[in-house]
């Protein structure tokens, strides 16, 4: 097996700032041996390497080069999680037998664990794989300050490990991992889940309304970069028609009779279309949808209102204020819509009906 211990030494020794005189003060040897441990002709002990990790403040096996520097260890993690998706029988097998060849990597420990926890939840609950993936979930947060991986972090581990717990049925343990790592409000579902699972309806209710304020406001910018999207490309059949799903969607969760944040939103929908309309030489139907979202503008501003919970099934005591850059007013939000796509003939024809 490759060992990198000396470039790995020189480097991490160049990294500190540290000429070889200074590194051998701090491990208290000759200059010459720091010579000879960077040259490759000789290695600490084993209690001096200890020593040396708690030094650079990186793990023996990455000091010595066994752990992410391999080119073999990303090779093993690639194919952990290929036996992960292809659901490989021979796979928690290969997985112990990586976890003794790595048993500080980051990476092949998470692979491990994400693994173990596939199995254990597929199909079935297979109690030993999902107490080995807890194990090595555990262990994986504990390696966390190896991860290079932007798409994982401590929030992501706790999420996975809180979703085992919750399918064996220890609801408690799962809450307590969800709400003390609720970063962003990224569980708020999972937390209403549970809660409601234990019939704690109230607060089930909160954290669900919580979270689909959040979801609708997913939607929304999904909707809205989807259509620029397919206004860049020059797809206007498919900016038309997402559009009006937008419209669609946000009916879904308005209340009869009552103007929310919605029906602002329905007045960017609106321009987009008149937009579109304009681009497909459908004048009326253009002209039509920038009257609508006018109406529609001047209701909202004499009265705006941006609190969601005046939108359907959100139930939550306290003020949320929902938000767009638009514009202060609905109607400086549809003339910065027009901006955006940068119609003189929208704009021309906004002109003429406002």
């Amino acid at each position: 097996m490759k060992n990198d211990l000396a470039a790995n030494i020189r480097a991490l020794r160049k990294e500190k700032g540290l000429t070889q005189e200074q590194l051998a003060e701090v491990f208290r040897v000759t200059i010459g041996a720091v010579h000879k441990w960077e040259a490759g002709l000789s290695v600490p002990d084993i209690s001096l390497l200890m020593e040396m990790a708690d030094f650079f403040d990186v793990s023996l096996d990455v000091l010595v080069g066994f752990t992410v520097r391999d080119n073999r260890n990303g090779a093993l993690a690639e194919r952990l999680r290929k036996m992960t998706d292809t659901q490989d029988p021979h796979g928690p097998e290969e997985a112990e037998k990586a976890l003794k060849k790595y048993p500080n990597s980051f990476r092949i420990v998470y692979e491990c664990a994400y693994l173990f926890r596939a199995f254990g939840l597929m199909f079935k609950i297979n109690e030993e794989y999902c107490l080995r993936a807890i194990e090595l979930y555990e262990k994986a947060i504990s390696l966390s300050s190896q991860n290079s991986d932007p798409n994982i972090d401590a929030t992501t581990l706790y999420g996975q490990l809180a979703t085992i717990y919750m399918a064996m049925g220890n609801l408690d343990k799962s809450l307590e991992i969800y709400k003390a790592h609720n970063a962003g409000y990224i569980f708020n579902s999972n937390i209403g889940q549970i809660l409601v699972s234990k019939k704690e309806y109230k607060e089930a209710d909160t954290f669900l309304s919580y979270s689909l304020v959040n979801r609708i406001s997913d939607m929304i910018n999904l909707i809205s970069s989807k259509a620029l999207c397919y206004v860049g490309k020059g797809d206007f059949e498919k900016t038309k028609d997402i559009l009006e799903t937008g419209l669609k969607f946000d009916a879904l969760f308005k209340r009869k009779g009552v103007l929310c944040f919605l029906d602002r939103i329905d007045c960017l929908f609106l321009t987009g279309l008149a937009y579109v309309e304009l681009k497909l030489k459908n004048e009326k139907a253009a002209a039509d949808h920038l009257k609508k979202a006018k109406k529609k503008a001047e209701e909202f501003d004499a009265s705006p209102d941006f609190d969601a919970r005046r939108e359907r099934f959100v139930e939550i005591d306290e003020s949320c204020l929902a938000f767009d850059t638009t514009g202060e007013t609905c109607i400086e939000g549809i003339e910065s819509t027009i901006r955006l796509v940068e119609s003189k003939e929208l704009l021309k024809l906004w002109k003429s009906i406002k």
